[in-house]
């Protein structure tokens, strides 16, 4: 029989343990709810690619305490403890691994435990930052990551940041931006005009990203970069100017607002790439201040039924030719808002037109499921299947 403080102490821990059961068992059963039905299902998609490591040592941690408990004979809490300690062990076990054989099967790359040393994705700064122009009164820029030294230039690696078409900076993924100049590519991460209410930039976005990459393939050998050899990225709503911007560049239907030559790349990869807009304003779930009906109306100047035009001129299906460089796009099975139908569709008519399209599909993972730590489960996935899809092509 323990003594009183020893009993109190295991009492405690069995309230917590109870709490943080509660709660991961809660998240377990979020995940495999409908994203776009409620903020609910929302948040048990969202946390399974960054924390989903800890929920499960948080779980296991907590069965251990109930069985102590038990054995203790400190009451009803340890058993209570226990019936919802262990499912919520043996859910959390079941996601990740899950998780872990999708990824697995489409070439990742993990280390176990750099998932639990998670880092900011906003560091480190970029070697440099250059203007690249003056448009329309906006001066966009290019955040610069150099390789090391080596004997040869670099391969030149483009970035589109995401944001919904309305936020988002060029440096606001500087750890993974980093992390592919350390494997040896030459970064280079673009500015564009970003919408808003009453400004919108369906007709400047695309051309804004265009000309960026023509500067950066016109600059890259300054840097110590080699044009010939050209991947682009981007996610979200960059994931969507990456393709569309590459895809026309081969199709020969660039803008001729820039200097050319537009150059064509040798591989794009793209993560929820916001392909089809009419499927995001239609389906995607609402986060207060993040609405997909605001998001889009802004970036349009109003409802895609409005302005079928311009709706033809941002999606991406109206870029796909056979001549459209091999392109891998990895989505979240459970996106609230680039929702995943929209997005396979794209995929089955670029495939069905001849394009070489890799579509990795990963399980319980929500829209910046690599974003939201660098290191974690999510964030070692999207890198390493990103930079084995460009390395096979371009080096």
């Amino acid at each position: 029989m323990l003594d009183f403080p020893m009993r109190f102490i295991l009492t405690v821990l069995s309230i917590m343990a109870l709490t943080t059961s509660m709660a991961v068992l809660c998240l377990v059963v979020g995940a495999f709810f409908d994203p776009t039905s409620s903020l609910f299902a929302v948040i048990g998609s969202m946390v399974w690619m960054t924390w989903g490591p800890f929920l499960l040592l948080t779980a296991l941690v907590a069965v251990l305490i109930g069985i102590f408990g038990r054995r203790a004979q400190i009451g009803w809490l340890g058993d209570i403890t226990l019936v919802l300690a262990v499912p919520a062990m043996i859910g959390a076990a079941y996601i990740l691994a899950r998780i872990l054989v999708a990824a697995g099967s489409a070439g990742a790359v993990l280390d176990p435990l750099a998932t639990l040393s998670l880092a900011d994705m906003r560091s480190p700064a970029p070697d440099e930052i250059e203007t690249m122009e003056h448009v329309g009164g906006t001066t966009l820029r290019a955040a610069i990551y150099r390789p090391a030294p080596g004997a040869e230039p670099a391969p030149l690696l483009v970035y589109i940041h995401g944001g919904g078409f309305r936020t988002g900076t060029f440096t606001e993924t500087a750890a993974d931006l980093r992390w592919f100049a350390d494997q040896g590519w030459l970064v280079v991460s673009l500015e564009y005009r970003l919408a808003s209410s009453g400004q919108p930039t369906w007709d400047k976005a695309m051309r804004d990203a265009t000309c960026g990459l023509a500067w950066a393939s016109r600059n890259s050998a300054e840097f110590g970069g080699d044009p010939s050899r050209l991947a682009l990225m981007g996610d979200s709503a960059g994931g969507n100017l990456a393709i569309n911007v590459g895809f026309a560049a081969a199709a020969g239907r660039s803008t001729d607002d820039c200097p050319p030559p537009v150059p064509v790349p040798s591989a794009i990869a793209v993560l929820y790439p916001a392909v089809d807009v009419d499927s995001i304003y239609a389906d995607g779930y609402p986060i207060p201040g993040f609405e997909p009906v605001s998001l889009i109306e802004d970036y349009l100047g109003g409802p895609p039924d409005r302005f079928p035009d311009r709706v033809a001129a941002v999606s991406s299906a109206s870029y796909i030719t056979p001549d459209a460089p091999p392109t891998l796009a990895i989505i979240p099975k459970n996106d609230s808002l680039v929702v995943a139908h929209g997005t396979e569709a794209f995929a089955r008519e670029a495939q069905a037109a001849g394009v070489d399209l890799q579509l990795v599909r990963l399980p319980f993972a929500n829209h910046v499921f690599n974003q939201l730590a660098a290191n974690s489960l999510g964030n070692q996935i999207a890198r390493s299947l990103r930079l084995r899809f460009i390395d096979d092509r371009v080096r």
